[in-house]
């Protein structure tokens, strides 16, 4: 009487190979395949997907944390500060322009050009500003500012500006070296005491500012 053949099931492979080999109740199965690792190559792709918004959220907030403080320094340099960086007729610099301040008050009782009227008072700022610089650079009348004692800012009034100084653009263009004196009005409230004048290279530099007594 021959063997009696097992029933169809999973068994040690036979041949003694590691694995084990299906019997179907007649024959055994090819030997099956060694099961294959799984890859990790999907976990690093998740993970650079992940990763590059942060990065790229991370540098964004570091930039607009950078350029929030610069502009909280640009505001305090040249808008305020309780430690001026000159007094009057004193050189003071922002980027490539030297200012030197020689005057502000009233518009002069003897000044009979046409001069808008205030709704307030005018407060005349008389300043030579030099390109010390190596380029030419661009004068603008109204990046300056007027500082009172409560450390509010006036801007400048450009038409009245055009008026003092016979100008008919709101930019004056600057080659190295070379220099002006301007009349920078300010229309402010009756009873305004000024504190400083803040000047400015352009309308994103730091800022001088000059004391008024």
């Amino acid at each position: 009487m021959g063997a009696t053949s097992p029933a169809p099931g999973w068994y040690p492979d036979p041949s003694g190979a590691p694995g084990q080999r299906y019997f179907d109740g007649q024959q055994w199965t090819i030997p099956a395949p060694p099961p294959v690792a799984k890859s990790k190559a999907w976990l690093w792709i998740i993970l650079a997907i992940i990763a590059v918004p942060v990065l790229l959220f991370g540098g964004c907030a570091t930039l607009v944390a950078i350029g929030m403080h610069s502009d909280d320094s640009s505001t305090n340099s040249g808008g305020g500060s309780s430690q001026p960086d000159g007094g009057l007729n004193q050189p003071v610099r922002d980027g490539k322009f030297e200012f030197v301040v020689s005057d502000v008050g009233p518009l002069p009782k003897t000044w009979y050009g046409p001069v808008p009227t205030a709704r307030g008072q005018w407060v005349i700022a008389t300043m030579t500003v030099r390109n010390v610089g190596n380029e030419p650079q661009s004068f603008f009348v109204q990046n300056q500012k007027l500082i009172d004692t409560a450390g509010r800012q006036y801007a400048p009034d450009t038409t009245a500006s055009y008026a003092m100084n016979s100008n008919t653009t709101m930019v004056i263009d600057m080659n190295p070296g070379f220099a002006i004196t301007t009349k920078v009005p300010f229309d402010v409230p009756p009873g305004t005491q000024v504190s400083a004048v803040g000047m400015h290279d352009s309308a994103f530099s730091g800022g001088a500012t000059v004391k008024v007594p």
